[in-house]
């Protein structure tokens, strides 16, 4: 069974069109910047997945945890 990824299967997670758009856009923006390598369908994809825009904010806090982390584990070297 194929995936649909079309504009009906992500009805309701926005309230409309530009918040969903701005949304994909925030996630995109996001996964350039941390360095991953990103397509389209799978921030369509993680946007099924979390609903929720504040999901950005979430791997943002992820991410410095980690960051924290690393930089812990380094001076203890």
């Amino acid at each position: 069974m194929t995936e649909t990824l079309t504009n009906e299967s992500l009805k309701g997670i926005c309230q409309n069109s530009f918040e969903l758009a701005h949304y994909a856009i925030a996630l995109g923006r996001y996964y350039i910047k941390s360095g991953r390598e990103i397509h389209l369908r799978d921030i369509i994809r993680d946007i099924k997945r979390h609903p929720d825009p504040k999901y950005i904010e979430e791997l943002h806090h992820i991410d410095e945890i980690e960051k924290k982390a690393h930089e812990q584990y380094a001076s203890n070297e």
